[in-house]
């Protein structure tokens, strides 16, 4: 098996990268390596973690012009003397498709690249896969991708309404670049912010500019030029910050800040998650139904509601730096086992094999699990069986166990529980069909007393009834008395 990741970066990062002049001489193979150096994006992290299993990978950077001329320098000349560089760029990557011969076309930026193109060199691949986890360029045609994963939980729905095979695949950190950026113990920025500013994230911009108006909060990203003459976030802005230097910059915060994209609703899915608690921050994040499915909420990571709550939570810790560095190193060893990579990579290939047996997709070596869903209601929270509890406490090696309720994630009766919590679960059908659509359960434990009638809009009403249009198992637990 053999699997090609076409990515693109950041127009200006790559202006960055070939500014001196230098670079642009080097082969392709050294302006492969440099592109990657940094750790840009998730970086040359998929073909890593995957070549670990034993799988060929390759990142190609398609609209990196500099670097994709490079490769038909030293490979298919003759595709230099194209005068349309973006025909040029689309004919060096079928170019390169054609070279590699990948069993798997993985398209990580599904904006990017023509439909008419993917569909042109399908016949050269067994599958194609795409990736997104980001706004969606208008009347995109996803007829060519045999399966789309997205971070996104409710875009697995989504994708699936469209017709397009889906499946949820969260992002993950590359452990390598701890070793890049080694640290002494000393951190030098007691609160940061790293990410973008307005546009698709105004409404977490207004939270930024609430605690900026509080605390000295020092930001950097892009987008702060566009920030309005009065804003204290623009006065507060020290430029962009990518790959190697954002790094640097959580690698030296006491505790940094992350809020969602508006367009994930009410779900947990960035990069920043990963980055800063892999790098040792303390992560302030906001509050959302699946957070506690990915780290524990105000032990591993902060959480906030509200602006108030931000800045009454952010103000304990500055005034107390050892708890912000317990939170931050339990964070840390979170990530470092649960969301690595490496560990991803495992999630991807048994994704592959489990959407499309038919590729020469072997997985004989890694673990297979059975996914258990408890369903239980807010009032029934502390009412859950002691085995069960305790088994739901437990990390198993053979099955994965998760609760899902509409009580507040915050309460001492579920925590350190693998769980799906929130009161709007109980307002929201979609929620519910998105946390089916990501948990994927092989069977669901409701712990309830045997209903005698159903209420249509009741929550687990609507699970139960979802879960029977899926032919997924459902069997009553008695609450304790």
């Amino acid at each position: 098996m053999k699997i090609l990741i076409v990515d693109t970066f950041y127009g200006p990062y790559l202006e960055r990268l070939y500014a001196s002049g230098v670079l642009i001489q080097q082969p392709w193979a050294s302006q492969h390596k440099a592109h990657f150096a940094g750790g840009f994006g998730t970086g040359d992290a998929y073909s890593h973690g995957l070549g670990l299993l034993g799988v060929e990978a390759i990142e190609i950077v398609a609209n990196s012009m500099p670097l994709q001329r490079a490769w038909a320098q030293e490979y298919r000349k003759e595709l230099l003397q194209l005068q349309d560089s973006g025909q040029q760029l689309l004919s060096i990557l079928e170019a390169q498709i054609r070279w590699f011969k990948p069993t798997v076309l993985y398209v990580q930026d599904i904006n990017w690249l023509p439909a008419g193109f993917l569909q042109h060199v399908k016949p050269l691949v067994d599958i194609v896969v795409g990736q997104n986890a980001c706004p969606l360029a208008a009347n995109l045609d996803f007829s060519p991708y045999d399966l789309l994963l997205t971070s996104l939980p409710h875009y697995v729905g989504k994708f699936r309404a469209m017709g397009v095979n889906a499946a949820y695949f969260p992002i993950g950190f590359d452990e390598r670049l701890l070793e890049r950026h080694g640290r002494d113990g000393s951190r030098l920025h007691a609160l940061t912010f790293v990410g973008g500013l307005g546009g698709f994230h105004n409404n977490g911009t207004q939270v930024l500019e609430a605690i900026a108006l509080k605390l000295p909060l020092q930001v950097w990203g892009y987008g702060g030029q566009q920030l309005p003459v009065g804003s204290t976030l623009k006065h507060r802005w020290q430029g962009e910050a990518w790959a190697e230097d954002m790094y640097g910059v959580l690698a030296n915060s006491q505790i940094t800040i992350n809020r969602h994209i508006d367009i994930a609703e009410s779900y947990a899915n960035n990069m920043r998650l990963y980055e800063a608690t892999g790098m040792g921050a303390c992560l302030l994040t906001d509050a959302k139904l699946n957070l506690p499915c990915l780290f524990e909420p105000d032990y591993e990571v902060v959480t906030y509601t509200s602006p108030e709550e931000a800045i009454s939570k952010l103000k304990q810790l500055v005034l107390n730096p050892q708890l912000a560095a317990d939170i931050a190193a339990r964070g840390q060893a979170r990530t470092l086992k649960h969301h690595i990579y490496t560990r991803r990579m495992e999630e991807l290939l048994a994704l592959l094999q489990r959407h499309h047996c038919q590729t020469t997709v072997s997985l004989t070596k890694l673990p297979s699990f059975q996914t258990l869903l408890v369903a239980c209601r807010a009032e029934h929270a502390d009412r859950i069986p002691g085995p069960l509890r305790q088994a739901l406490l437990r990390e198993h090696l053979n099955h994965r166990m998760t609760l899902v309720s509409d009580a507040p994630f915050q309460i001492p009766a579920l925590q350190k529980m693998h769980r799906w919590c929130g009161s709007t679960l109980a307002l929201d059908a979609v929620q519910v069909r998105s946390c089916l659509d990501v948990m994927d359960p092989d069977q669901i434990l409701i712990v309830d007393d045997q209903p005698t009638g159903l209420v249509p809009s009741d929550w687990l009403t609507q699970l139960k009834q979802q879960a029977e249009d899926r032919q997924i198992l459902c069997t009553y637990v008695r609450p304790i008395a």
